[in-house]
């Protein structure tokens, strides 16, 4: 029947933005590596597929809001589907904002500092992670909301930990005997690494707002 042959090709291109999505973080951290590393060209060409990758990803949710107003699932679903799939999007967005500042303003980055904002951006990878798996559960044909809620939740403890990470960063940052323009230009890139994790949060709850209505 072709409505359920449109939900399952809506289905698809949601779960294959979600994959895209992840390979642009995936690339935005190399970028950040090859950064930090010294290997300026790595980075710059790193982040160049970055722009692809982002834009490929804007694509699938382009395709998938056709899908959607040509029938794929009731009416009251297919604003969910697509507000979540759209929040989603911005998570990619962010992660091409990120490149963008590394290879376009490259901030100093001290070799003490470096290690810890390695790990804000692995902790922002790893929420998304974790939203992406729920995000699984909840495209699979019968759901699985405990699962999602689990998954949902750690998101959540993920971002705090980001916040909590970023602070203590910022603090030292402004402490240290950089000058403050350096600063001021560090503790911005910060904000915008940490807003993936955000951004993933936000998604998370676009989630659960959209699981509470129904399971598709």
């Amino acid at each position: 029947m072709l409505i359920f042959k449109k939900e399952k090709q809506a289905r698809k291109l949601a779960l294959a933005h979600f994959a895209k999505t992840e390979d642009c973080l995936s690339h935005a951290g190399e970028v950040l590596k090859a950064y930090l590393s010294g290997d300026r060209e790595v980075a710059r060409g790193t982040a160049t597929q970055v722009i692809g990758l982002e834009s490929d990803a804007d694509h699938i949710k382009h395709e998938l809001r056709d899908v959607l107003f040509s029938g794929a699932f009731l009416p009251n679903i297919r604003s969910d589907v697509y507000r979540l799939v759209d929040s989603v999007d911005k998570v990619a967005d962010k992660a091409e904002t990120t490149s963008h500042f590394i290879v376009n303003q490259r901030p100093h980055v001290p070799e003490q500092f470096q290690a810890e904002l390695l790990r804000i951006y692995s902790l922002c990878l790893e929420c998304y992670t974790e939203l992406r798996i729920g995000l699984r559960c909840f495209f699979k044909p019968k759901g699985e909301m405990e699962s999602l809620r689990v998954h949902t939740a750690r998101v959540g403890e993920l971002e705090t930990e980001v916040d909590n990470v970023q602070a203590e960063l910022t603090r030292s940052i402004f402490e240290s005997d950089m000058e403050l323009g350096q600063k001021m230009h560090l503790s911005r890139f910060l904000e915008l690494v940490a807003r993936i994790a955000d951004s993933a949060e936000d998604a998370a709850d676009e989630l659960q707002f959209a699981a509470m209505k129904s399971v598709i």
